[in-house]
C-alpha cells in the first residue's frame, strides 16, 4: 500500500469571531467562518474548501480521462456548487454539483466525447481521491457541458 502525506497546519487566537491562518506546503490563507453563517468572512472558510478540493480534484481526474480516451480538450471550466444543510442542530455538506464545461477541438470530437461522456464522467468520479472520501456521506452529481471551440 502507498501513502502520501498532506501537512496542514492552522494559527488560530480567540474564539468563533477571529481569523486563522491557513498554511500547507503551497497554501497560505486566512480563514474563518463565513459571514453568510454569521462570521468574519475573511479569506476562505472550511465549506469553500470542500467545495474547491473536490472541484478540483474532478477537474483534473476528468482531465486525465479524457486524455487516455484520446480526446484531450483545449479547456474545462469547472463551475461547482455545495449545498450545506441544517438538520438536527448540525451543518453538513449534503451535495457538490460539478458542471464541468468541456471545450474540444473540433466538432468530429465533440460527437465522439457525446457518445460517452456518461462513461467517462463515472471513470473521471471514480478516480478521484476527494469524491472516492466523500462517497456515501456527500451526493456528487455532475452536469456536463460540450462544446466546440469557435474558429476566429
Amino acid at each position: 500500500m502507498v501513502q502520501h502525506d498532506f501537512p496542514i497546519t492552522i494559527t488560530w487566537q480567540g474564539g468563533r469571531d477571529e481569523v486563522g491562518q491557513l498554511t500547507g506546503d503551497v497554501l497560505n490563507h486566512d480563514v474563518s467562518i463565513p459571514s453568510a453563517l454569521g462570521g468574519q468572512g475573511t479569506g476562505t472558510n472550511p465549506d469553500e474548501l470542500l467545495v474547491a478540493a473536490a472541484a478540483s480534484c474532478m477537474t483534473i481526474s476528468l482531465a486525465a480521462t479524457l486524455e487516455r480516451a484520446h480526446l484531450t480538450p483545449l479547456k474545462i471550466e469547472m463551475q461547482s456548487t455545495g449545498t450545506a444543510s441544517f438538520e438536527n442542530k448540525k451543518f453538513r455538506m449534503v451535495k457538490i454539483t460539478h458542471r464541468p464545461i468541456i471545450t474540444l477541438s473540433d466538432s468530429q470530437q465533440v460527437t465522439k466525447l457525446q457518445q460517452r461522456i456518461d462513461r467517462l464522467v463515472a471513470i473521471a468520479d471514480q478516480n478521484c481521491i476527494v469524491s472516492n472520501s466523500l462517497r456515501g456521506n456527500v451526493a456528487i452529481d455532475v452536469q456536463p457541458t460540450i462544446k466546440v471551440e469557435n474558429p476566429t
